[in-house]
């Protein structure tokens, strides 16, 4: 398990990013974030060749200079890519492929557990073998350092099965309405759904207006979802959201040991301030 106190919260660097400008997977924040010791995230996807490429979108035409599928372009193309800034402008850097993020990791070198997420966003039917024995391959000996998350419980345990040591995270987003109208027996029926479907999990990954909605109904997700070991990740919360310190204080009550953000300097500060 990450060795995270109880009495304190973890920061994780959603996309890469140290603040909300920022445009997702920058190399330079990859580094910012392993240097200070902060948890930090990116998303998995596989090209054509079975490669692991860092973007969010399923198709290459909003994050870079491309356009069609990711599974359809070989690691090549992607290579001749530019990144796409937060406006959309090109930059001068291609599109960060997973062996980059393992190489930065050993030589910055990271102590705890499950400190760097792939968040995978690839289908289960788009990890063929040859792309998870290369998985494998460029994790190695370091994979504890790493901890593979996904709404879909099946692909992740492919993952964990492909690479040992690395730890496994699940998001039961798929569970629950969007308004979160479930009620107080709800929120305890979905804690028991999201531990029996993921019973090994490292980290649940709750999204943060879920955990406040079942505060609300009097019941603590947080605890029910974590009663045998597990931690818990609070998504997404931000500088600019409303009620920001009366939030974290909820959630750091909650004994959240970590906090998904795409402004991790600012809310820094702000819980440093909380005390």
């Amino acid at each position: 398990m990450p060795p995270i106190a109880q009495n304190r919260v973890r920061l994780k660097w959603h996309m890469l990013r140290r603040r909300k400008s920022d445009p997702p997977f920058l190399r330079t924040n990859l580094v910012a974030a392993l240097e200070c010791g902060a948890a930090c995230e990116v998303d998995i996807r596989f090209t054509r060749d079975g490669h692991a490429v860092c973007l969010h979108d399923a198709k290459l035409d909003r994050e870079t200079t491309g356009s069609g599928r990711v599974d359809a372009a070989d690691r090549a193309t992607v290579e001749r890519l530019r990144q796409r800034g937060s406006d959309g402008a090109a930059l001068d850097t291609s599109p960060l492929f997973l062996d980059e993020v393992t190489a930065t990791v050993a030589r910055i070198g990271v102590a705890a557990p499950a400190l760097v997420q792939l968040d995978v966003k690839a289908r289960i039917d788009a990890l063929s073998d040859s792309a998870l024995e290369r998985l494998a391959r460029v994790l190695g000996d370091g994979a504890d350092a790493y901890i593979a998350s996904a709404y879909d419980w099946d692909t992740i345990r492919r993952f964990v099965a492909a690479v040992p040591n690395l730890h496994a995270g699940f998001d039961p987003l798929a569970f629950y309405p969007r308004d979160y109208a479930l009620g107080a027996e709800g929120f305890r029926a979905l804690a028991v759904r999201t531990r029996t479907t993921a019973p090994t999990a490292t980290f649940y990954y709750l999204e943060a207006n879920l955990i406040l909605a079942a505060l609300d109904a009097g019941v603590d997700l947080v605890a029910d979802v974590g009663c045998d070991g597990a931690h818990v990740d609070a998504w997404t919360v931000d500088a600019d959201r409303a009620s920001l310190d009366i939030v974290l204080r909820r959630l750091i009550d909650a004994h959240c040991s970590q906090i998904t953000s795409n402004d991790p300097e600012l809310l820094a500060e702000r819980i440093r301030q909380l005390g």
